[in-house]
């Protein structure tokens, strides 16, 4: 069944104009773009391509002299002097849809569990999107059930509320995590595994969360062993 009014907002995001330089300098993770200087500003998004075909998105982290400075989200194997720099044209933003529920995503929203592509939603939420001010912020609600009687006998918790779990290795943390994912009463969980080893994730969705934590769950992953970038874009994410 074709989608038309997805259709639709995926052609109104196609960028009318194209900004884009070169790359002059690569030193370690950081890389030196001229060209672009008076069209991008500190947190705007740059794809480099890389002489394998492959894109690389970068993030603009400040400027030296005419060149602005980018650091990757990922591997800068294939990018040289010369390789081609393209502006994004728009603030950073993610299209979450209810189709997303039962997948594992990375820090772009992009699957990483084997299934078929993620269809965007129709609304775009901004990745860095500002707090609201404090006289416009809800008050804390009813209390919500977690589904685990020690907490909420000792630590009652209300919807809007925050709650930290903090805790030495080994102790539980991640089970006790899942079993809020499965039995607290939300319609959505968004889980995200900022850090953690790469054998740790796949432990943690299948042991500890399994299928009916999955199946109203978004678990968002960035394993220790990414970029600085990737971990932060995850927990923006998340």
């Amino acid at each position: 069944m074709v989608n038309i009014p997805n259709i639709r907002a995926s052609i109104e995001r196609i960028p009318e104009q194209f900004f884009y330089g070169r790359v002059t300098a690569v030193q370690g993770l950081m890389v030196e773009v001229g060209g672009v200087q008076r069209a991008v500003s500190v947190g705007g998004r740059c794809h480099l391509q890389a002489r394998n075909g492959k894109p690389v998105i970068c993030e603009i982290i400040g400027f030296r002299d005419d060149r602005a400075l980018l650091m990757p989200f990922g591997s800068l194997d294939g990018v040289g002097i010369g390789s081609k720099a393209e502006l994004a044209d728009a603030a950073p933003v993610i299209y979450p849809d209810a189709s997303w529920l039962g997948r594992v995503v990375n820090a772009m929203g992009e699957p990483i569990d084997g299934g078929p592509p993620l269809p965007h939603g129709l609304i775009p939420y901004l990745l860095r999107n500002a707090p609201p001010p404090a006289h416009q912020r809800r008050r804390v609600g009813e209390k919500l059930d977690l589904g685990v009687r020690a907490l909420n006998t000792f630590l009652t918790c209300c919807r809007g509320q925050r709650m930290g779990i903090f805790a030495g290795s080994g102790v539980g943390k991640s089970v006790l995590m899942s079993m809020l994912s499965r039995y607290t009463a939300s319609d959505v969980n968004v889980i995200g595994l900022i850090g953690e080893r790469g054998r740790e994730v796949q432990e943690f969705i299948e042991d500890n969360l399994g299928e009916d934590g999955l199946r109203r769950s978004v678990v968002v992953v960035a394993t220790s062993d990414e970029p600085p970038l990737m971990r932060r874009q995850a927990a923006y994410l998340t």
